[in-house]
């Protein structure tokens, strides 16, 4: 036999363990669902598993129920995309601060409370060099582009926390009198 056929048969092996894996570890039921290769891959037999999976973000609709004020006011702001819970989400057990137990009376996952901290403004506001300067959101049919208010903060203002001047759900400065 010759050696030009030696890497023949190592390229049909590794496609024959690639075949044989795929059919022993890969369930049948895992498809593209309706044709779309881009993001519809998924086990058909986990939809109404991940149907029933529960919601921790319930979104402006939910927190508008009791604070219609303030989500009105935000709706008018730059940060009119922005949910509540990206910066009312307490991930420390300690900060919950919220007046009501949404747990128990809603059902609601997630510890509620308010964040005032510089390093949360800076999540998205830090000049970064690898972060765009613009964003495109599509709602429906109709996209829109976004400029970002960027700083870089180790000029402005260190040290201070970015409430003390700005009214996050206006985003803008606070005016005098609040």
């Amino acid at each position: 036999m010759s050696h030009a056929w030696r890497p023949l048969f190592v390229v049909l092996a590794v496609m024959i363990s690639i075949i044989v894996f795929r059919v022993i570890f890969v369930p049948s039921d895992f498809v593209a669902k309706n044709g779309d290769y881009k993001f519809q891959w998924h086990r058909l037999s986990s939809e109404e598993v991940w149907k029933n999976f529960p919601v921790k973000h319930k979104g402006r609709d939910f927190c508008q129920q009791c604070h219609s004020e303030l989500v009105n006011k935000i709706k008018d702001s730059g940060h009119q995309h922005v949910q509540c819970e990206n910066c009312h989400a307490m991930f420390e057990p300690g900060k919950k601060s919220h007046p009501i137990d949404l747990k128990d009376d809603f059902g609601y996952l997630l510890e509620i409370g308010i964040e005032r901290s510089r390093e949360l403004c800076k999540r998205c506001h830090a000049e970064l060099p690898y972060r765009p300067q613009t964003y495109v959101i599509t709602k429906g049919t109709t996209a829109e582009t976004v400029k970002f208010k960027m700083i870089d903060p180790t000029k402005h203002n260190p040290g201070i926390e970015c409430v003390m001047c700005h009214d996050v759900h206006s985003a803008g400065f606070k005016t005098a009198g609040k």
